[in-house]
């Protein structure tokens, strides 16, 4: 027995009960059932709906129009289909769906001939679409629609009849049912407003005089009626279909090591990760990886063993080298087997402060830590000991300390300083005032500041360079002030250092600070992190507290050693910039061919770019969850490593266009935000819950 089910339900979110509108006085669902009824090879019709009381109206209907109503599960339709089937014995189904109301019983006759000519266990017409959207049919067996009701598991599989059985080609004997003339451009079925328009249109002008009128008659139609073709034609077809796709992808996730392990880590870790810059929220969380099994190179692992390329944040910039580096680990592996720690001191420390004094001869002495913004805030330290005034004026990104975040008790003064939106919340009321703001590039605020605050000034700490060069002699003037006021100059080279050249960056730009803060790049991973300054104001550690256990250890020093001789003997910093410099020029061409405008920012080694569109965060999640599908870590940001070669960038590059192609179609269509499996980036700090 061939059986024809037409499943319809009245909750479409696009377009709620479009199956009962009415068209010339009938629902559109009983024009598409008398259609479905004029086949001469149907044995019996059933409609196929739910058992949500929203589908109380379909029922109503059909017992109004004398046709058989079989409810089922509302998700679930494959569930509702093998029932359905199963309840009235049929062997083979026809199945239909009540969103295509121009679909011709002629067309439903030729779809089950050709699927009885062969020995076919599905045939359909969408596999290679050339009949118009509204005149999808699918032909299979019984047996075939029961197989995939045991078997089927993800969540397209359930809601689309025939997805499991088009997923197992190899299971399956599958034909495709294709027509000499391509009219798949041709938009007939009804999901949007302006669908049921032209549906509406066509009926009202070509049933009156011909109930039984086919394709033949709509295209004719059409061709004396231009301006119909286009009423809908910025919808996507089977967007119903993309998106449960994307549902299958956010429950592979969920299912996937990488989403269980973030599951037990946003309930275990306050933030989910201890750096804010990895939480896998400024990228797209659901589909950003966010712990990984291994690293080598370039190339890395995540839990759930795929591979990719990282062409994104290079470990924060701290495996300068790349990930892994055998030199590196071979001289903490000696270090670990000598003793990482004891009662008393380990050499290196006294050979990496002379290796780095050698690199930087203004210098004299050297402190260390384990991070980047311990250094900093003991670089401020030592300021203040030197000094004896509490005031600080800043430029840029220098951590998560009282003294930085002071900045924004009362007001967002970080804002434009990398990251806004950081509360700071635990800082203490009493250091208000204490850390003051001033932009790159614009003497005239520094010098207000250092107008209104001389007397308390302590010192000026800035990024010798991140986002932009020093312009004129920004540089300069800012030590002529600084000289001027008898304060303290910081170069935070946390960032900027090892990127250009093998030591850092001011070294470039031609002015010498007072004190230059290291870490990041200086240990290719392992914690380490360097305050070196002159001599005079150094001494001032002597008179203030500054101490810690683990500044001690063997490993971050060891490794420090071998990273920056590696450095100096390959010219990575040459290495980088070339790098960079063809990432950036790639981005520009790419979004060119394809007119997406974006801005592309920061020294080459440390690159990015930004969506200028209204909702940029989108288009990076969108470019992230393209780019992992295609075998990289990327994001809008570019962290060169030495490990990254010529054919990474272009391999890469390749990605990147096929990528921004698809955006940009997508923008067409005004459909990038439905295009999402995670959710958009965040930009800055945000909770999360």
């Amino acid at each position: 027995m061939i059986l024809a089910i037409l499943q319809a339900r009245v909750s479409s979110s696009r377009l709620p009960e479009k199956v009962l509108r009415p068209i010339l006085g009938k629902p559109m669902l009983q024009h598409q059932v008398e259609r479905i009824q004029r086949s001469h090879k149907v044995d019996k019709v059933i409609v196929a709906t739910s058992t949500d009381t929203s589908d109380d109206k379909i029922q109503a209907l059909c017992q109004e129009i004398s046709i058989d109503c079989f409810r089922g599960s509302l998700d679930n339709v494959l569930d509702r289909y093998y029932n359905a089937a199963k309840k009235y014995n049929a062997d083979h189904i026809i199945r239909l769906t009540g969103d295509c109301p121009l679909l011709e019983p002629s067309l439903i006759d030729e779809a089950i001939a050709f699927y009885q000519s062969q020995d076919h266990d599905y045939i359909c017409n969408t596999v290679h679409p050339t009949f118009p959207d509204g005149y999808d049919i699918w032909v299979f067996r019984f047996s075939a629609l029961e197989k995939a009701w045991k078997e089927a598991q993800l969540l397209s599989e359930k809601e689309h009849v025939v997805m499991y059985i088009k997923n197992h080609p190899e299971l399956f004997q599958i034909g495709s049912w294709e027509q000499e003339e391509d009219l798949s451009a041709l938009r007939w079925t009804v999901d949007e407003a302006e669908d049921f328009a032209l549906i509406e249109k066509i009926y009202q002008d070509l049933y009156p005089e011909n109930p039984h009128f086919g394709m033949k008659d709509i295209l004719a139609y059409l061709e004396k009626h231009p301006h119909l073709k286009t009423i809908n034609t910025q919808f996507q077809r089977d967007e119903g279909l993309q998106k449960s796709l994307r549902e299958d992808q956010q429950q592979q996730f969920l299912q996937s090591k990488s989403g269980q392990m973030q599951a037990r880590a946003i309930k275990r870790i306050p933030g989910m990760t201890q750096l804010l810059s990895k939480r896998p929220d400024q990228f797209s969380r659901g589909v950003w990886p966010g712990y990984y099994k291994k690293a080598q190179g370039v190339e890395v692992w995540d839990l759930d063993d795929n591979k990719y390329i990282d062409m994104s944040i290079g470990g924060i910039g701290a495996n300068i080298l790349g990930y892994a580096d055998p030199i590196v680990d071979k001289a903490v592996c000696e270090a670990v087997a000598q003793g990482v720690s004891c009662s008393l001191n380990c050499p290196e420390e006294v050979e990496l402060a002379d290796l780095l004094c050698e690199i930087h001869p203004w210098a004299d002495q050297v402190r260390y830590s384990k991070s980047g913004g311990e250094a900093a805030t003991m670089a401020v330290r030592i300021a203040r000991a030197h000094t004896g005034k509490d005031k600080i004026a800043f430029c840029g990104y220098h951590g998560w300390h009282d003294w930085y975040l002071a900045a924004n008790l009362g007001n967002d003064s970080l804002e434009g300083h990398l990251l806004p939106g950081l509360d700071p919340a635990g800082v203490p009321q009493g250091l208000k005032g204490t850390a003051i703001p001033f932009h790159y590039n614009k003497i005239e605020e520094l010098k207000e500041i250092i107008r209104l605050h001389k007397n308390d000034l302590a010192a000026i700490i800035m990024e010798p360079i991140r986002n932009t060069w020093p312009q004129g002699n920004f540089l300069k003037e800012v030590r002529e002030l600084a000289d001027e006021a008898q304060v303290v100059l910081i170069f935070d080279e946390i960032s900027a250092g090892f990127r250009m050249n093998s030591g850092g960056a001011h070294l470039l730009l031609g002015v010498e600070p007072d004190l230059a803060i290291f870490a990041k790049a200086i240990g290719n991973g392992y914690p380490i992190a360097a305050v070196i300054g002159r001599e005079r104001i150094m001494r001032a550690t002597q008179s203030s507290f500054i101490s810690s256990t683990n500044w001690t250890e063997r490993v971050g020093a060891s490794a420090a050693l071998a990273t920056i001789r590696e450095h100096q003997k390959h010219q990575v910093g040459e290495h980088l910039m070339k790098i960079g410099k063809l990432v950036q020029e790639g981005w520009r061409k790419v979004a060119q061919e394809h007119q997406v405008s974006i801005e592309v920012g920061g020294i080459p080694p440390l690159s990015h770019f930004t969506f200028q569109n209204a909702k940029p965060l989108v288009l990076k999640a969108l470019f992230v969850q393209l780019m992992l599908e295609k075998g990289f870590l990327a994001s809008n940001i570019f962290y060169a490593m030495h490990a990254h070669q010529e054919t990474h960038v272009q391999v890469y590059l390749e990605a990147a266009e096929k990528s921004f192609a698809q955006i940009a179609q997508w923008e067409k269509e005004g459909s990038s935000e439905r295009q999402l499996v995670g959710a958009p980036a965040v930009a800055g700090f945000k909770r999360l819950n």
